[in-house]
């Protein structure tokens, strides 16, 4: 932990030739170095201990890197402060906890990996997060929600949709009654109608004959 946070205070990328990196999942080749940090990759170490809170400070990084290393403990929600970060790669440690909420809220964030963690919960909804690929997020037994298959909600339907369903089921019984309860009441008024119609036919011919005198 003291060691990751002396590199990230004191070493000074001022100037270097070239630098390899991972960016957005790929290997590339980084010319010039500047002293502005833009982009950390300290991928494939042994670091551990915690990541500290204070990374959040760095306004202007647009691609973080700490996969394949043994960090521990939570991501940090200062995260979320980072408004220009396009590339956040923590997969492969031993992290835990939740995913911080405010994540969804990096607007040109286009990168995620944090599979093979021991994360839980579910994964912030946000178009840049429910918009990778499921392996992005694998190898996390307690991750639920988009990307992902595994719902929140176990087998059944989220509590709002399944109220939603069970009152539309319940307006489909009622109206199934109300036509059961029409029909009842319509068909004895149907065969009494055909009844005086029948009797009427019956009994016409000695109702005309009386009219014309007929015996």
């Amino acid at each position: 932990m003291k060691m990751l946070v002396y590199i990230w205070n004191t070493v000074d990328l001022s100037y270097k030739p070239t630098i390899d990196l991972r960016y957005k999942g790929l290997s590339m080749e980084q010319q010039g170095i500047l002293t502005f940090y833009s982009t950390i990759d300290l991928s494939g170490n042994k670091f551990e201990g915690q990541i500290p809170e204070s990374i959040g400070l760095l306004k202007a990084l647009i691609a973080l890197n700490l996969s394949n290393n043994a960090f521990t403990g939570h991501i940090p929600q200062s995260l979320a402060n980072l408004k220009e970060l396009e590339s956040l790669d923590l997969s492969r440690n031993q992290l835990s906890g939740t995913i911080p909420n405010g994540l969804k809220t990096l607007s040109f964030l286009a990168y995620v990996s944090m599979s093979h963690n021991n994360l839980k919960g579910e994964i912030p909804q946000g178009t840049q997060i429910t918009g990778q690929s499921k392996s992005s997020f694998e190898g996390n037994a307690g991750l639920c929600g988009l990307p992902l298959e595994e719902s929140c909600f176990g087998a059944s339907a989220p509590p709002i949709q399944q109220h939603k369903q069970d009152e539309d089921e319940e307006e489909e019984k009622e109206e199934v009654l109300n036509w059961k309860a029409v029909a009842i009441s319509y068909a004895p008024g149907v065969l009494f109608g055909l009844a005086i119609t029948q009797l009427i036919a019956s009994y016409k011919p000695l109702w005309l004959a009386k009219i014309i005198g007929l015996n």
